[in-house]
């Protein structure tokens, strides 16, 4: 089973709180055989919208020295090997974003069209703060779709970011024409 410890555990999903955020880390861990990938898609203040997501679906790793302020460390999974496995994103700031949707693909059964539940993958995200504490949210929807949008951090309030679970499961039709600048993973 992927190890989901943290000190603060979003388990259901509209479970909320606020997070500090100077820097993050978060962290998509599963153990089963299949390939999931890690996405960070975002919509600024202003209005503009963007994604950080693996180049090898076309995106591109993003950069922690330039906007929007958030990397990807690379591909795990492919060939869809049993194990250990994460992918990580690193987030420097958020200043200027007003949404970040963390989401995983399940590029295994999306290549071969077809829909799975979630919650059998054994995995989910934990989230960690530059002061070492961490928000887990495991990926427990039964629902059946080929991408999850995980989470969402909401910086709109002036009380600070605020981490939701969403746990909601879509087809990539429907990931593509609701998550802000989805459409970028079909390019």
């Amino acid at each position: 089973m992927a190890d989901l410890k943290a000190k603060i555990n979003l388990k259901t999903k509209g479970d909320e709180a606020y997070i500090p955020v100077k820097q993050l880390m978060v962290t998509l861990k599963w153990s089963t055989n299949v390939d999931l990938d890690l996405m960070a898609f975002y919509k600024t203040k202003d209005g503009r919208k963007g994604g950080i997501f693996t180049d090898q679906l076309g995106g591109s790793l993003g950069s922690l020295n330039d906007f929007p302020y958030i990397q990807h460390t690379g591909d795990e999974g492919v060939g869809e090997a049993g194990g250990d496995k994460q992918e990580v994103l690193r987030i420097a700031k958020l200043d200027d974003i007003a949404e970040l949707y963390i989401v995983t693909l399940n590029y295994t059964d999306a290549s071969r069209k077809l829909d799975s539940a979630f919650n059998k993958y054994d995995g989910g995200i934990v989230i960690m703060d530059d002061k070492g504490e961490s928000f887990s949210v495991p990926l427990n929807s039964a629902e059946k779709g080929t991408a999850a949008l995980i989470a969402r951090i909401d910086n709109t309030s002036p009380m600070g970011p605020k981490l939701i679970n969403e746990n909601r499961i879509m087809s990539l039709d429907t990931f593509v024409s609701t998550v802000p600048a989805g459409d970028l993973l079909i390019k």
